[in-house]
């Protein structure tokens, strides 16, 4: 059984940034020798940087040499090194240009596994996940974490090599020219950095909570586009529309506590700058005047302070999208790291011989401790034969049935397929054998022939057919403008309830699989049609066949029908024995009987 919450959670939120970071910062280690580059390019780019103060000082300084008594010398050096000038600022534009480029490139490369890890993780973890969890959070955490999160590796990390290494190059030519020049410059670095650094903290635990808000605004949005036809059926659009502008402005003001942070705490820093470029020329003036320094040395510093105080300026906003990434990262990795996927043999053996003998032994299940489902059920189906299942609501009959492909695993006992438990099984393989068809048929936005050869292992088109002629399906395809290449549209929408359900059962067949569950998947369909499908069913189709309903004439058909009451198997039979033997099946059938519940021509 997984964990429910993810482990990181109970950790201070200090403590989960850092180890966010550091999980971020160890996804380069597969890309190392690009990164190695990208670092190469930005530190010859950084020497570019600091060469071209140099010049334009030591440009000036020839510019004031002939009033020494340099005549005749400054014209070809001036020359040369304008020249020199401009062959830096080229250079280190091209020199730019490749570095980002190269980061670019890693940065979109980490993104895209990123995003790749986390649906691979989704579709990995079992479905208690999906029940205990919003499905608009999980949207939430797959767009807008995700974008949030793509900003560090193709901007920021960028940005904090390019600062990181500018710093220290300015401040090492700024100590060359003279130490005390960083007595006036580096206290109002220190602070401006640790201002940033600061809000950036503060940032990332409020963006935790905006992108928690935004959970709830993508939940309220996902239920009314999935639900809009029972929102207008029941004229609830007003109160929807109410419960959406209340997410919407929680997150809203989030957002608006954002960018009051960054507007009380940007103007102070921004008044910090010159304070520097004050300093420096103060100790600049001391030293010409009181120690014979040359304008060269003091022009040098002023121009490497105003290049550092030009990449500082927008360190704030690197600093807030880098504690943006990091928290909408952490909200990534807690479902990275959750423990709900399936525990598989380290080396599953190939699907057993068999022909769909399915056993459920002593089978309990809950979804939640206190609450159980299914309270020690024992049933076995044949190969190759049908079992219906009949009860009242909530009696577990699906929940049984979902055992079977693995969305859950029991709580105790066993489920085996073909003398093999499920557990052993390879997951590919035993999904493969098991085919499900839902009461709510769900069609991809592809064609005919590409819905229903979904789930097919071979590319073989007389399958798809096949399996069309048997779920009753076949006539209306080719009625349709293009037959099988017709385009149904999303979820189908462009074809009737029971034509949908049809090609769901017809999905299914195509894969062959040795276990076919219907799950209350013919209540769409007409009385003839359904009979037809079952006739088919019968008649055709080679494989064990599980068969949920609670109307008695879908199960009739049926070998025989287990009622099901409680979390238990009540009863077992076939539809005359039951009525002899089993009062609820008979409340059942009488029931259906007096408001005429029929199917084809049963009696």
């Amino acid at each position: 059984m997984g964990s429910t919450a993810p482990p990181s959670t109970a950790k201070r939120p200090v403590a989960r940034q850092r180890d966010t970071l550091a999980r971020m910062v160890a996804r380069f280690r597969p890309l190392w020798l690009p990164s190695a580059g990208v670092l190469g390019l930005l530190l010859v780019r950084t020497a570019a940087e600091i060469g071209q103060p140099f010049l334009v000082a030591h440009a000036m300084q020839l510019l004031v040499a002939p009033a020494a008594g340099a005549t005749g010398v400054v014209p070809e050096a001036f020359r040369t090194t304008l020249l020199l000038l401009a062959g830096v600022m080229v250079a280190k534009q091209v020199l730019f240009y490749a570095a980002h480029v190269g980061a670019s490139r890693i940065g979109q490369d980490l993104e895209n596994q990123l995003r790749a890890d986390l649906f691979d993780k989704v579709l990995a973890l079992r479905f208690r996940y999906h029940d205990e969890n919003r499905s608009g959070e999980t949207i939430a955490r797959s767009l807008r974490d995700m974008e949030q999160a793509k900003l560090f590796y193709r901007e920021v990390w960028f940005g904090y090599l390019q600062l990181a290494l500018l710093l220290v190059a300015a401040l090492v030519a700024i100590a060359w020219q003279h130490p005390v020049y960083l007595l006036a410059i580096l206290p109002i670095y220190t602070l401006a950095l640790s201002a940033a650094f600061g809000l950036g903290r503060r940032v990332g635990d409020v963006d935790r909570v905006v992108c928690d808000e935004y959970d709830g605004v993508c939940t309220v949005l996902t239920e009314n586009v999935a639900g809009a036809r029972v929102v207008r059926a029941f004229g609830r659009e007003n109160d929807q529309a109410t419960r959406f502008g209340a997410r919407l402005d929680a997150y809203s003001t989030g957002w608006a506590r954002l960018e009051s942070l960054w507007t009380g705490v940007m103007p102070l820093v921004n008044h910090l700058y010159p304070l520097a470029l004050a300093g420096c020329l103060g100790v600049g003036a001391w030293r010409i005047l009181g120690h014979g320094a040359e304008l060269q040395e003091v022009l040098m510093v002023l121009f490497c302070a105003r290049l550092v105080q030009s990449r500082i300026r927008p360190v704030m906003r690197l600093v807030i999208g880098g504690q943006k990434a990091v928290a909408s990262a952490s909200r990534v990795f807690e479902v990275l790291d959750r423990d709900e996927v399936f525990e598989v043999p380290a080396a599953p053996p190939a699907a057993p011989p068999g022909a769909g003998e399915v056993v459920f032994e002593d089978v309990h299940f809950a979804h939640r401790p206190g609450t159980p489902i299914l309270a020690g059920v024992t049933l076995r189906v044949p190969a190759g034969t049908s079992l219906g299942l009949i009860g009242p609501t909530g009696a577990g009959k699906s929940t049984l049935v979902h055992l079977l492909p693995r969305f859950y695993d029991p709580d105790r006992g066993h489920v085996r397929i073909d003398d093999v438990d499920m557990k052993d099984w390879d997951v590919d393989a035993l999904r493969a054998s098991v085919a499900l068809v839902f009461q709510e048929p769900f069609l991809f936005s592809d064609t005919v022939a590409g819905n229903v050869a979904y789930g097919q292992r071979t590319d073989d088109p007389e399958d798809v057919t096949r399996a069309t002629r048997i779920a009753e399906a076949h006539d209306f395809v080719q009625g349709l403008p293009e037959a099988y290449d017709t385009v149904v549209g999303e979820r189908g929408v462009s074809l009737s309830g029971g034509q949908r359900q049809r090609l769901t059962v017809a999905r299914a067949l195509a894969c062959k699989p040795r276990v076919l569950v219907l799950d209350d998947a013919t209540a769409s369909l007409d009385a003839v049609t359904e009979r037809r499908l079952f006739d088919g069913l019968e008649a055709e189709a080679k494989t064990t066949v599980i068969v949920i309903s609670q109307r008695v004439p879908s199960v009739r058909w049926c070998d025989r029908i287990a009622v099901m009451d409680g979390g238990r198997i009540t009863a077992v039979g076939t539809h005359d024995e039951l009525l002899a033997s089993s009062e609820l099946y008979r409340e059942i059938d009488k029931h259906q009987r007096l408001v005429g519940v029929t199917v084809g021509d049963a009696p």
